[in-house]
């Protein structure tokens, strides 16, 4: 037999998607209320559930007890929504839930399909008390097997509401499907899988930090690192990011810094920093060839404090990563801090990492963290190359814009399920 469920606003529709599928003559089953995800989950609406059957299917003395059973009055539903329809799936052979017209064994279905054999029980006690007839009865024999099957599906560890929806939430925020189920999977054990998502996600939290460990704290520029490095793509914000904490330094007075540019190749690149560094009253060195690396440090001696802009170009360019490795043998800094956009899509990131492989990258920094709700990469990038934030820049203003921020802190903006507030 075939068996149809509709989640529909209201009766009329249910009717006209039912005999324009099924026939003038089919049956309905069963109707009860539900509330379908929107949104992505996060919002909920109420809708009508409708389950129906082809009416050759059913025994002609018991379609008019389903059919009473139709006429009881239903609440009015208001809003819109698509019609969604489990449609029939003709694999030969491929056992009960094939035979019944369904493709996917979930917990909703499973819930229309206890009320389509609910029903059947009920209009055939009516018509037969004494016990119903042998097709109606084999009818309830095959709804009572497959009622069966699926909840012993679901029992055996089929994938709660709660669990699918942080996993799409947590692949939307930039982190591999693969991971997130991990994450969720040990987050969700042991009776948490009937939480609301903002709560789920709490305790996604919880597994998240404890991956990381130490790596769950800021680490900012070491006291006593003297030559810091930084590199990364163009377009990143590097530049900007060090005048912050060129700035930031000056205004605590406890370091006397010095600012070092390798970056000849953009243009205004040098001016751009020069202003930054007339702005700050501090030393500016440009090099424009690896070999004068050592006279250029020699130059910034009486720094505490020197940070170095590397050229931002293409590290998708072999030859770039060459010269960035070459540069930095020479200047032989104390830290390295790859600079990252967390506008940039995760298999950008990844990329970049690899082929910054033969750079010691020690640290990363973020930028744009005002410009996108998908933070997802912070603790992705954590979790998988073993290294620590050392900072996170939120916007342009120099030298405001800039936090050194805990994960937990980072994480705390997925609480209400939703990174947009």
């Amino acid at each position: 037999m075939i068996v149809r469920r509709y989640i529909v606003r209201d009766m009329p529709e249910a009717v006209m998607s039912i005999r324009k599928d099924l026939g003038k003559d089919a049956v309905i089953l069963s109707t009860k209320k539900v509330r379908v995800k929107k949104w992505l989950g996060l919002r909920w609406q109420t809708r009508l559930e409708v389950t129906a059957a082809v009416g050759g299917d059913i025994p002609l003395h018991h379609r008019d007890a389903a059919r009473a059973q139709a006429k009881a009055p239903v609440p009015p539903v208001t809003a819109v929504t698509a019609v969604t329809t489990v449609e029939e799936d003709a694999g030969p052979s491929a056992g009960t839930l094939e035979r019944a017209g369904v493709q996917g064994a979930d917990q909703d279905f499973g819930s229309a399909l206890a009320s389509a054999f609910d029903a059947y029980q009920t209009a055939t006690k009516a018509v037969h008390p004494d016990g119903p007839a042998s097709d109606v009865h084999d009818v309830l024999r095959e709804l009572a097997s497959l009622k069966a099957m699926i909840a012993g599906q679901q029992k055996a560890g089929m994938p709660s509401p709660t669990v699918s929806e942080c996993v799409e939430f947590l692949r939307d925020q930039g982190i591999e499907v693969a991971q997130a189920q991990a994450w969720v999977d040990r987050a969700l054990v042991g009776g948490h899988e009937g939480l609301p998502l903002a709560a789920a996600l709490a305790k996604v939290n919880e597994v998240i930090l404890s991956d990381l460990a130490d790596f769950a704290s800021p680490l900012p520029i070491g006291q006593n690192s003297r030559v810091v490095a930084f590199v990364g793509p163009t377009g990143v914000g590097k530049t900007t990011s060090i005048a912050k904490i060129a700035a930031l330094h000056v205004l605590a007075g406890q370091r006397k810094v010095g600012l070092l540019t390798t970056d000849t190749f953009r243009i205004a690149a040098v001016e751009q920093l020069r202003t930054y560094a007339d702005i700050l009253d501090i030393p500016l060195v440009v090099v424009d060839d690896e070999s004068r690396a050592a006279a250029a440090l020699e130059q910034l001696s009486g720094c505490d404090l020197i940070l170095i802009d590397t050229a931002g170009r293409n590290f998708r360019n072999a030859q770039t990563v060459r010269y960035t490795e070459q540069l930095l043998a020479k200047l032989a800094p104390d830290e390295t801090i790859l600079v990252a956009s967390l506008t940039a899509k995760a298999n950008d990131l990844d990329d970049l990492i690899r082929v910054c492989e033969p750079i010691r990258v020690d640290k990363f920094l973020f930028t744009k963290y005002d410009e996108t709700n998908s933070i997802g990469s912070i603790p992705r990038l954590l979790t998988k190359y073993r290294r620590p934030l050392s900072y996170v820049t939120t916007g342009q203003n120099v030298p405001d814009d800039i936090d050194m921020l805990a994960v937990d802190e980072i994480l705390s903006k997925w609480l209400g399920g939703r990174t947009d507030e």
